[in-house]
Protein backbone atom coordinates (compact mmCIF):
# COMPACT_ATOMS: atom_id res chain seq x y z
CA UNK A 1 0.00 0.00 0.00
CA UNK A 2 1.11 3.63 -1.02
CA UNK A 3 0.47 6.43 1.95
CA UNK A 4 0.59 10.26 1.30
CA UNK A 5 1.57 11.71 4.67
CA UNK A 6 0.75 15.45 4.40
CA UNK A 7 2.83 17.28 6.88
CA UNK A 8 3.44 20.59 4.94
CA UNK A 9 1.18 22.89 3.33
CA UNK A 10 -0.32 23.81 -0.52
CA UNK A 11 3.20 25.57 -1.01
CA UNK A 12 5.30 23.37 0.41
CA UNK A 13 6.48 24.80 3.41
CA UNK A 14 5.31 23.68 7.18
CA UNK A 15 6.85 23.25 10.74
CA UNK A 16 9.30 20.41 11.99
CA UNK A 17 6.69 19.58 14.78
CA UNK A 18 4.58 18.42 11.81
CA UNK A 19 7.19 16.28 9.80
CA UNK A 20 8.22 14.36 13.02
CA UNK A 21 4.47 13.74 13.63
CA UNK A 22 4.33 12.13 9.98
CA UNK A 23 7.33 10.18 10.82
CA UNK A 24 6.14 9.11 14.44
CA UNK A 25 2.81 8.01 12.32
CA UNK A 26 4.61 5.83 10.02
CA UNK A 27 6.27 4.32 12.76
CA UNK A 28 3.04 3.50 14.29
CA UNK A 29 1.33 2.27 11.52
CA UNK A 30 4.60 0.14 10.39
CA UNK A 31 5.56 1.55 7.59
CA UNK A 32 7.85 -0.27 5.35
CA UNK A 33 9.74 2.43 3.32
CA UNK A 34 9.29 6.22 4.23
CA UNK A 35 10.32 8.91 1.35
CA UNK A 36 11.26 12.88 2.38
CA UNK A 37 11.14 14.98 -0.14
CA UNK A 38 11.71 17.92 2.32
CA UNK A 39 14.14 19.29 4.55
CA UNK A 40 16.01 21.89 6.34
CA UNK A 41 18.91 23.17 6.85
CA UNK A 42 19.06 22.94 10.74
CA UNK A 43 20.23 19.75 12.44
CA UNK A 44 17.42 19.82 15.16
CA UNK A 45 17.66 16.67 17.88
CA UNK A 46 14.20 15.79 17.89
CA UNK A 47 13.94 15.77 14.38
CA UNK A 48 17.27 13.39 14.13
CA UNK A 49 15.40 11.21 17.05
CA UNK A 50 12.06 10.31 14.76
CA UNK A 51 14.36 9.34 11.86
CA UNK A 52 16.54 7.23 14.01
CA UNK A 53 13.27 5.85 15.60
CA UNK A 54 11.92 5.29 12.44
CA UNK A 55 15.21 3.07 11.41
CA UNK A 56 15.01 0.91 14.98
CA UNK A 57 11.27 0.71 13.53
CA UNK A 58 12.83 -1.26 10.76
CA UNK A 59 11.73 1.92 8.06
CA UNK A 60 14.06 2.27 5.20
CA UNK A 61 13.98 6.38 5.46
CA UNK A 62 15.24 8.06 1.80
CA UNK A 63 15.51 11.60 1.66
CA UNK A 64 16.61 14.62 -0.94
CA UNK A 65 19.57 15.98 -0.85
CA UNK A 66 18.57 19.08 -1.22
CA UNK A 67 19.27 21.51 -4.43
CA UNK A 68 22.26 24.19 -3.00
CA UNK A 69 24.62 22.96 -5.17
CA UNK A 70 24.40 26.01 -7.68
CA UNK A 71 25.32 28.24 -4.36
CA UNK A 72 28.48 28.79 -1.90
CA UNK A 73 26.85 26.22 0.32
CA UNK A 74 26.89 22.86 -1.24
CA UNK A 75 26.05 21.07 1.97
CA UNK A 76 23.08 18.16 2.39
CA UNK A 77 20.10 19.29 4.32
CA UNK A 78 18.61 17.61 6.85
CA UNK A 79 16.94 14.45 7.16
CA UNK A 80 19.74 13.59 4.08
CA UNK A 81 21.96 14.24 6.30
CA UNK A 82 21.52 12.24 9.28
CA UNK A 83 23.33 8.55 9.24
CA UNK A 84 19.94 6.80 9.41
CA UNK A 85 18.90 8.02 5.94
CA UNK A 86 19.69 7.45 2.53
CA UNK A 87 20.57 10.58 0.75
CA UNK A 88 19.71 11.13 -3.04
CA UNK A 89 21.36 13.29 -5.42
CA UNK A 90 19.97 14.22 -8.18
CA UNK A 91 21.25 13.78 -12.25
CA UNK A 92 19.87 14.69 -15.22
CA UNK A 93 19.24 12.55 -18.48
CA UNK A 94 22.70 11.93 -19.40
CA UNK A 95 23.43 10.53 -15.79
CA UNK A 96 25.57 13.94 -15.16
CA UNK A 97 24.87 15.93 -11.55
CA UNK A 98 22.14 18.24 -12.02
CA UNK A 99 24.63 21.63 -11.36
CA UNK A 100 22.02 22.37 -8.47
CA UNK A 101 22.09 19.13 -6.52
CA UNK A 102 23.18 19.33 -3.26
CA UNK A 103 26.79 17.47 -2.75
CA UNK A 104 28.48 15.99 -0.11
CA UNK A 105 29.83 12.98 2.13
CA UNK A 106 26.46 12.62 3.39
CA UNK A 107 24.99 11.57 -0.76
CA UNK A 108 24.38 7.70 -0.46
CA UNK A 109 23.00 7.23 -4.04
CA UNK A 110 21.99 9.26 -6.98
CA UNK A 111 18.51 9.23 -9.36
CA UNK A 112 17.15 10.89 -11.95
CA UNK A 113 15.52 14.51 -10.87
CA UNK A 114 15.50 16.60 -13.86
CA UNK A 115 12.43 17.03 -16.01
CA UNK A 116 10.44 14.27 -14.12
CA UNK A 117 6.73 14.06 -15.45
CA UNK A 118 4.74 13.10 -12.60
CA UNK A 119 1.31 13.83 -10.95
CA UNK A 120 0.88 17.48 -9.08
CA UNK A 121 -1.72 18.76 -6.64
CA UNK A 122 -4.80 18.97 -8.07
CA UNK A 123 -6.02 16.74 -10.84
CA UNK A 124 -3.04 17.25 -13.31
CA UNK A 125 0.20 16.63 -14.28
CA UNK A 126 3.43 18.65 -14.25
CA UNK A 127 7.55 18.45 -14.96
CA UNK A 128 9.34 19.14 -12.09
CA UNK A 129 13.29 18.82 -11.50
CA UNK A 130 14.86 18.72 -8.15
CA UNK A 131 16.32 15.93 -5.41
CA UNK A 132 12.57 16.06 -4.39
CA UNK A 133 12.05 14.33 -7.67
CA UNK A 134 15.11 11.76 -7.38
CA UNK A 135 14.42 10.54 -4.00
CA UNK A 136 11.12 8.46 -5.03
CA UNK A 137 13.16 6.63 -7.47
CA UNK A 138 15.55 5.33 -4.21
CA UNK A 139 12.29 4.90 -1.74
CA UNK A 140 10.44 2.77 -4.91
CA UNK A 141 13.71 0.61 -5.79
CA UNK A 142 13.68 0.55 -1.73
CA UNK A 143 10.15 -1.00 -1.97
CA UNK A 144 10.72 -3.45 -4.62
CA UNK A 145 13.99 -4.89 -2.66
CA UNK A 146 11.81 -5.59 0.50
CA UNK A 147 9.76 -7.88 -2.10
CA UNK A 148 12.26 -10.53 -2.30
CA UNK A 149 14.49 -12.54 -0.65
CA UNK A 150 17.11 -11.46 2.00
CA UNK A 151 19.56 -14.10 0.99
CA UNK A 152 23.24 -13.24 1.47
CA UNK A 153 22.68 -9.51 2.60
CA UNK A 154 21.09 -11.06 5.69
CA UNK A 155 23.84 -9.70 8.12
CA UNK A 156 21.76 -10.09 11.18
CA UNK A 157 21.14 -13.71 10.13
CA UNK A 158 16.74 -12.93 11.06
CA UNK A 159 15.50 -13.74 7.55
CA UNK A 160 14.30 -10.52 6.67
CA UNK A 161 15.71 -7.12 5.58
CA UNK A 162 16.37 -4.51 7.82
CA UNK A 163 17.13 -0.64 6.60
CA UNK A 164 21.07 -1.17 6.41
CA UNK A 165 20.97 -4.47 4.28
CA UNK A 166 18.71 -2.54 2.07
CA UNK A 167 20.83 0.29 1.52
CA UNK A 168 23.73 -2.13 1.23
CA UNK A 169 21.78 -3.74 -1.90
CA UNK A 170 20.84 -0.74 -3.29
CA UNK A 171 24.34 0.20 -3.32
CA UNK A 172 25.76 -2.75 -4.42
CA UNK A 173 23.57 -2.51 -7.65
CA UNK A 174 24.29 0.93 -8.46
CA UNK A 175 25.41 2.19 -11.86
CA UNK A 176 28.68 3.44 -10.43
CA UNK A 177 29.48 7.54 -11.96
CA UNK A 178 32.11 9.95 -11.00
CA UNK A 179 34.84 8.66 -9.71
CA UNK A 180 35.49 5.07 -9.38
CA UNK A 181 33.69 3.75 -5.92
CA UNK A 182 31.78 6.35 -3.57
CA UNK A 183 32.50 10.15 -4.02
CA UNK A 184 30.91 13.46 -2.98
CA UNK A 185 28.46 13.68 -5.98
CA UNK A 186 26.63 10.42 -6.61
CA UNK A 187 27.50 8.18 -3.65
CA UNK A 188 27.71 4.83 -4.49
CA UNK A 189 25.90 5.22 -7.87
CA UNK A 190 23.20 5.78 -9.69
CA UNK A 191 20.46 3.75 -8.51
CA UNK A 192 19.20 0.57 -10.58
CA UNK A 193 16.10 -0.78 -9.06
CA UNK A 194 16.45 -3.48 -12.28
CA UNK A 195 20.01 -4.85 -10.76
CA UNK A 196 18.53 -4.57 -7.32
CA UNK A 197 16.13 -6.92 -7.95
CA UNK A 198 17.74 -9.87 -10.12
Amino acid sequence: DLYAIKVLDRNGSGYLSDVIEGIQWAVANNMQVVNMSLGTASNIQSFHDAVIAAKNAGIVTVAAAGNGGGSTNESVIFPAAYPEAIAVSATDNTDTIAWWSSRGPEVDLAAPGVSIYSTYKGTGYATLSGTSMAAPHVAGSAALVLNIPVGLYDANANGKWDPDEVQKKLQDRAKDLGTSGFDNLYGWGLVNAYNAVN
